[in-house]
């Protein structure tokens, strides 16, 4: 919150802040490449060397998500649901993860879900022989099937909002009549239902959240798209380059350590290529399936030890 060393965490690691190194803002000019290290990479002497940021953070700031309430949604092997924000607003007891942004006078909070495309890469290697995109074509085919089964994507344990190593995958309901289809359509769902879930984590510290973009690998799938903003009940937006988005961000911030420019009106916004909204009659379908996973969860929790 003060974007300073914890005396408290020094203090328990034995170490005194004399210590630590100093700490910089990511748009910060820290320091120049050497002389040598110039020469040898080709570059022109006095290249400045900004503070940079983490993955998350750079991704948010190749999408503009700078202002307070700007928001991305990362489906990569693990799930990322950022939110930029004007003040420090901690939510610990759900593992909501609040930290500095890498733009002065800003923080952000970040739900962190431990499988996301992962899921659907792991039903593929299952089903044996079949690819992500083609079961995802076939659910698609069956638009929103009205199957019973939930799956509880904790193949990997589960940081937000259970904090819970233990947590297992499963699926939930199934009957005679449940296909592959179904099953596929499940794991997009319980995905979405897991970011959604977070979501409420979020805006129970009080933080506000307007536009949301998608990036990382799973945002190739717009279908996948559709049923992540039913389950948020919420539009979002896909952008050109979404997946790459990480490295702009850090070119961005080495731009803002060489120029002396604001970083809230230096940058355009990348190229919207869709915006997908929720399907307005399955909004109270998914909110009703919605309590069932949590229920789900909560029911199989002392199981999982």
């Amino acid at each position: 919150a003060e974007r300073c060393w914890s005396d408290e965490m020094i203090r328990a690691t034995k170490l005194t802040v004399q210590q630590m190194p100093e700490l910089f803002e990511g748009s910060d000019a820290t320091a120049t490449v050497s002389v040598e290290v110039a020469k040898q990479g080709g570059l022109s002497n006095n290249v400045i060397i900004a503070g940079g940021a983490g993955d998350n953070a750079a991704a948010a700031i190749s999408i503009n998500a700078i202002a307070p309430g700007s928001a991305f949604i990362s489906l990569g092997t693990s799930g990322t649901y950022f939110v930029s924000d004007d003040k420090f607003s901690p939510n610990a007891e759900s593992g909501v993860h609040t930290f500095c942004h890498c733009l002065p006078n800003l923080w952000h909070q970040m739900n962190v879900h431990l499988s996301a495309a992962i899921c659907l890469s792991w039903w593929a290697d299952v089903c044996e022989n079949t690819d992500g995109a083609g079961l995802m074509a076939a659910a698609e085919s069956k638009q929103y099937l009205n199957t019973e089964v939930l799956f509880l994507p904790y193949l990997s344990g589960e940081r937000t909002p259970h904090i819970n190593p233990h947590a297992k995958g499963v699926f939930f309901g199934m009957s005679h009549d449940t296909d592959r289809a179904a099953l596929t359509e499940a794991v997009l769902e319980g995905v979405a239902f897991n970011f959604a879930e977070g979501q409420k984590a979020m805006l129970a510290s009080g933080t506000h959240i307007n536009q949301v973009g998608v990036v990382g690998g799973g945002a190739r799938s717009l279908y996948w798209g559709k049923v992540l903003a039913t389950a948020l009940n919420r539009p979002l937006f896909y952008y050109q380059d979404g997946a790459v988005g990480a490295a702009i961000g850090a070119a961005r911030l080495g731009y803002l350590a060489a120029n002396n420019v604001d970083p809230l009106t230096a940058f355009y916004a990348p190229k919207v290529e869709a915006e997908i909204i929720p399907a307005s009659d399955k909004l109270a379908y998914f909110k009703a399936k919605q309590a069932r996973f949590e229920s789900v969860y909560q029911t199989l929790k002392p199981l999982f030890n």
